[in-house]
Formats: structure tokens, sequence, C-alpha cells
């Protein structure tokens, strides 16, 4: 019998007779058409790419799709590099693609242009619009070698532009780029006098299943903020009354389900007028058919979120007192639909914090603040520069205050930002602002009373106007920053800075493994750092980090024990 190696799926896609990057150092290291200085650096770039990807440079094929995806995940600064010396290798790995003809070579010079494409390009330049010119620059350089006029630019010559980066672009995101490309085409048409006027269409990134709540009946309607009105003031008197009213927040999150999974029955060729009020959501065929749609999108596997909407539907029906057998029914859908509880935490959050117990890693996020901080703020740069320290000392909150993204958003200076007169500043919580509605109270160190000083004094008016309430606002200063947003900044900014994987509520994982390495089993002082209201949830969510440390412990005492023998 004969044995057969296992395929390597890793190259699945990579044509056979693509050269591996040793073959093309090889092939370098014998180019007499090059110089010394220029071989050098080709050979070096290859060389830090292969690197970079943990990989001989005999195991890295020149395949830009291959490439692309994986080099899009590497962060500089996780490897010791900047930023500056990561475009350098690549830069001078792509020269060595393009040298022997693996990719086309890059034209960006204005003197390529054609007349009408450099007088639009110069404008452009002029503008001295930083959108316009990194998104739009390659666009333009590909329309011009196409031969396509400016007034002649159609949807058809973006498809092309998108398939041409497809095939040629080795670390950035293709989809990133054709996206960035058309958005700015659409909004040099206003902000450059002789653009075309041509509008270049740009589908949705997203799928969208919920429909306009305005097609449904109105009597669908009135009975949906019937219902939310009953959620927010129960009737305690009443024999089905709720005992207490719901948050806003749940109460938003029940009224967007109900509304995604009427539009699932549409989606099913339920016709809108069908659904002229909640009892049909609860009707056993209507809610088997809908869940049946929410399944076809899964393959036929439930989610955490189909599972909360079987068990939505179930409660639906009890509060509008359907029959016993309706209840039934739906009870038996809610069980088979329901997920298992998660214990403990996702295999991704644990690998992220894995890369944490490594006390390089560590430092650079704890040191991450002080080093934004550190830095002068450039007259050239300086909304990106203040933008950072937003960044760094909303990191350097959470470092000591693990609280959850959506109360860091919204930190008021006067109302939860409290100076008692004493030098002291207290973080407060009060209980309607947590997700359990238990108070929360931090002492907020020196050095983050500094960072927070030093930066409501230098933040106007680039980042808000001046007296804006909001510690981290939004940049018209009429509201605090949405969650979403300031989670999405944080982990850009923490990739960037330190090369780490981290999200914002990883914060709240970081700080109980802290402590529970340094003190294995202290959950209550863990429970009362999270603001958890039972000391079993935070047993369930983190049993097992303190396991490092434990098992630390256990071996130095079996060696203790194996020195003491005699």
């Amino acid at each position: 019998m004969t044995s057969q190696a296992p395929y390597p799926l890793d190259m699945a896609f990579v044509r056979a007779d693509t050269p591996m990057f040793a073959e093309i150092m090889d092939m370098l290291r014998s180019d007499a058409s090059l110089s010394d200085t220029r071989r050098r650096d080709m050979i070096s770039g290859l060389r830090r790419v292969s690197n970079a990807l943990g990989l001989p440079p005999e195991d890295v094929p020149c395949d830009s799709r291959w490439l692309q995806p994986r080099l899009a995940r590497i962060a500089p600064a996780r490897l010791g590099l900047t930023a500056k010396s990561w475009q350098n290798a690549v830069s001078d790995a792509r020269a060595a693609f393009t040298h022997f003809g693996l990719v086309e070579r890059r034209i960006n010079r204005i003197d390529d242009l054609s007349d009408e494409w450099r007088s639009l390009w110069s404008a452009v330049l002029a503008s001295g619009d930083k959108t316009l010119q990194p998104a739009l620059c390659r666009f333009v350089h590909f329309l011009n070698t196409m031969h396509v006029a400016p007034t002649g630019v159609r949807v058809e010559h973006a498809d092309a532009y998108r398939d041409a980066l497809e095939r040629n672009e080795i670390s950035k995101s293709p989809v990133v780029a054709y996206r960035a490309a058309v958005n700015g085409w659409n909004l040099a048409r206003y902000r450059i006098p002789g653009w075309p006027d041509i509008v270049l269409p740009l589908a949705s990134g997203q799928t969208v299943i919920s429909i306009p709540l305005s097609r449904f009946p109105q009597s669908f309607q009135q009975d949906l903020d019937g219902l939310m009105c009953r959620l927010g003031t129960p009737d305690p008197l009443a024999e089905d009354g709720l005992a207490k009213a719901l948050r806003p927040a749940t109460i938003a999150q029940y009224r967007r389900q109900l509304i995604r999974f009427a539009s699932e029955l549409v989606h099913s060729e339920i016709a809108p007028d069908e659904i002229d009020g909640l009892h049909v959501l609860v009707d056993p065929v209507m809610a088997e058919r809908g869940l049946r749609q929410m399944l076809s999108r899964t393959g036929n596997q439930t989610t955490k979120l189909i599972g909360e909407t079987a068990a939505l539907l179930r409660n639906l029906a009890r509060i509008l007192k359907a029959s016993d057998e309706v209840r039934d029914r739906l009870t038996d859908l809610a069980a088979r639909l329901a997920t298992k509880p998660q214990t403990g935490m996702t295999r991704k959050n644990r690998d992220r914090l894995r890369a944490l117990q490594d006390e390089n890693n560590q430092q650079r996020l704890l040191l991450l603040p002080q080093r934004v901080f550190a830095r002068q703020i450039p007259r050239s740069s300086r909304y990106s520069a203040l933008l950072a320290r937003e960044d760094a000392l909303a990191v350097a909150i959470l470092l000591f205050c693990p609280i959850r993204i959506k109360n860091l958003a919204g930190l008021h200076l006067e109302r939860n930002l409290q100076r008692p007169g004493d030098g002291h500043v207290y973080l407060v919580l009060e209980d309607e602002e947590t997700k359990n509605e238990r108070p929360v109270e931090f002492d907020l160190p020196r050095d983050v009373i500094r960072m927070i000083d030093t930066h409501l004094t230098t933040r106007c008016p680039e980042l808000c106007p001046s007296a804006t309430p909001w510690l981290f606002p939004r940049r018209d200063g009429d509201g605090p920053v949405s969650a979403n947003a300031l989670s999405a900044r944080l982990s850009r900014r923490i990739r960037k800075e330190t090369g780490l994987e981290m999200n914002a509520h990883l914060f709240r994982h970081f700080a109980v493994m802290t402590w529970l390495d340094a003190n294995p089993g202290g959950y209550e002082v863990a429970r009362r750092l999270l603001g958890h209201s039972a000391i079993s949830h935070t047993i369930n969510m983190y049993s097992g980090l303190e396991a490092r440390s434990a098992t630390r412990a256990f071996a130095d005492l079996i060696a203790d024990k194996k020195g003491g023998r005699r």
C-alpha cells in the first residue's frame, strides 16, 4: 500500500508553475542589470516578508492573491518594525515581483497622464484634500492607462480596476482600495471644480435583512408600539403585568428583533400586508416559516440570534395570551433552536489573552498611553495627533477601570468624573447607567488624571467645540461618540501601536486575567472589579484563567519537595 502526503491546502489555489521567493532571490543574485544596492534591497524585502509570514523563502509563493490576505494581517509593531520600515520591505518585495513581470509596474507620475487627466489631477493636488489624493491616485492612473477619458468613466471601468487590484495588490485589501476609489470619485464631483458629473454606483457591503417598518400595515405598527410601551411602563396591578420596566436598550433590541423577524417572513414570500399584527408572528406555522428562513442563511445551523428570536416569540405568545397549544408549540421550537449557554470565554478571546501573557506584549499595551502622550503635537497633523491622544486616554482608563465600552464612550465630565476638591478624581457610574444596575466607582490614578487634564486643555477646536461636556465627544460636540465607533478606533490604534489584536471588551478579560494570575482563586475581587451581581457568573466566565499561576505554584512546590529529599 502506497502512502501519500496530504495535499497542501494552503497552496490549493496557487498555480503549480508559480515561482517561490527563494527562486527569484537566486535570480536576483545573478541579474547583472541591477545595481548592487537595488539587488540587495529587493532580496532584503523578500526575506523580511517571508520572515514576517513565519515561512522560509522556499515556501512563499510569488502570488499576489495568496500574499494579500496574509500580509494584511501583519502588524509591523508586533515585529518590532515601524510602519515605514514595513512599508519599505513590502515595496522592495513588490519591486522584485515587478522586475520579473509577476505584477504590473505602478505608474503614478503626473507626467504620465494625458492632458485631460493631468488638469484634473493637478486640481486635486492643489486642493490639498487628504481624502481624495490617496483614494484616487491609482484609479486615475489606471483609467489613463486604459485610455478612458474623464467624461467616459463608467461602472465597468471601476469593476475593471477592482479586478486589476486583485491581481496586482500584495499587501492592502483590493476591496477596500476599490471602494475608496469609487467613494473618492463621487466626492470629487462636489470638491473639485470641473470634475465630471458622473456618479459611480457602489453596492452596500452589508446584507440588509430588515425592511422599513412603514412597509407593514398600520395595525402591525400600532401593535408593535403598544407592546414596547407596555414593556417600558408595566402595570404592576395587572394580573399579567411585568414586575418592572425593561431597560430602554432591551426594549430597543426586542423591537429590532421583531421587525427583523417580520422581514424574514417577507423574504419567505409572505406579503407585508398579510402581517397585520403581532399575532401573525406567533402563529406556529408563520413562526416556523420565519425561523426556517433564518436557518437558510446559516446552513440549517442555529445561532445565538436564531435562538434568541425563537425565545422572544415564545415569550410574546405568553404576553399576547395565546392558547396553550400555540404556546406549547412555540416553546418546543425555542427548545430545539436554543444554543448551548456559553461557559467561559470564546476561543478567539482566549487566543488573544494568551498573547497578553507574554511580558513584552503586556508592556507594549501598558505603556501605550504614555508613549502617545509623550509625542509632540505637530502643526501639520494636529488633528491626527489629538485623535491619537484621545484613543490613548481611552486605553489608559480601560487599563485601570475595565468598564464596558458603552459606559466609556458616554463619560460625562461632570456627572461621571467627580472631583471632590482633594486632588482625587472618581469615575462614577450610577446604577441606571450600568448593565446590571449596580453602581461602579473607581479612584483614578494620578497619571490618568494628568492625561485627562492635558487632553482637555488641548483638544479644542480640532476635536470638538469648547465647553463640550463629554470626555469622548462627537466632532460637533452635541453628544458622546458612539460606542461602536470608539471600539473600532481603539482596536485600530492598539494594533498600530503594539501589533496586538484587542477589542475594548477584552480589557475586562485582561483585568481579571492579570488579577487572578497574581491571586489564584481571588474571584470576589474580580467580581467587584467588573461589577458583576453574582460571583457565580464571574467564576463561570473566568475559571481557569489562574491556571498558569496555579500550575506554576504547584510545580515550585514539587521542585521544593524534590530538593528537600534525603
